[in-house]
């Protein structure tokens, strides 16, 4: 009988890490693959629908061109990461970051909040956007949030007030007015329509002017 086994205490494993830090997220995930790290945990995406593909690009492209024309800032979309803290590090649908932080952006990530951040919801991504997410999204400055729910048909719309999330108001039209890009303005059944409404069409209405202006001449 080996006494040592019976007597002599082993020296233990080392148990496995409970959370990841950002770059260890960059380097376990690949650049096809799309992920969050929220809290030092990683959630792999689902693949997209091909409606959560149409949605999302008829988004870009009337977030996009608005924000061009105006000046703004830049939009991006899909893969490109907020590095919140070393633990945080989402990946949006979409997000805008105004001018003033583009000299921030640079290597794998852009290092603090968006001003705004779009998030397409799906069935198996619906806790997470409208749970951790919403809420690393407010404490950690993120300006304005929307989750767009195209299974439910439900789109949120907040604005954020030191860390404490507060709706932003849909008018009788059904417009809501964004704070972060001033001046942009949207109907909310266009993004769900069957089929979805021309980009060139939408983007020129909404560089024409605000309709509650033009109702009040």
């Amino acid at each position: 009988m080996d006494v040592d086994l019976l007597t002599k205490p082993l020296p233990r494993q080392t148990p496995p890490k409970e959370r990841v830090t950002f770059d260890e997220f960059c380097e376990i995930i690949k650049e096809d693959q799309k992920a969050d790290l929220i809290n030092g945990v990683i959630y792999m995406a689902t693949p997209a629908t091909l409606e959560h593909e149409d949605e999302f690009g008829f988004l870009l492209a009337v977030v996009r061109i608005f924000v061009r024309r105006k000046k703004l800032g830049f939009v991006l979309g899909s893969r490109a990461a907020m590095q919140l803290s070393d633990e945080d590090a989402p990946e949006p649908d979409l997000m805008f970051i105004s001018k003033e932080k583009l000299a921030k952006a640079k290597g794998k990530a852009f290092p603090g909040a968006a001003d705004l951040v779009i998030e397409l919801i799906s069935p198996s991504s619906r806790w997470l956007d409208l749970g951790e997410k919403k809420e690393v999204y407010a404490k950690f400055g993120v300006l304005e949030y929307w989750a767009i729910d195209l299974f439910r048909q439900v789109a949120h719309f907040w604005k954020n007030n030191n860390g404490v999330w507060e709706d932003l108001p849909v008018d009788d039209m059904g417009i809501v007015r964004s704070i972060a890009l001033p001046g942009f303005w949207l109907r909310v059944d266009w993004l769900f329509a069957e089929p979805l409404p021309d980009e060139e069409a939408i983007i020129a209405l909404i560089l024409s002017g605000d309709p509650a202006n033009s109702t009040t001449n």
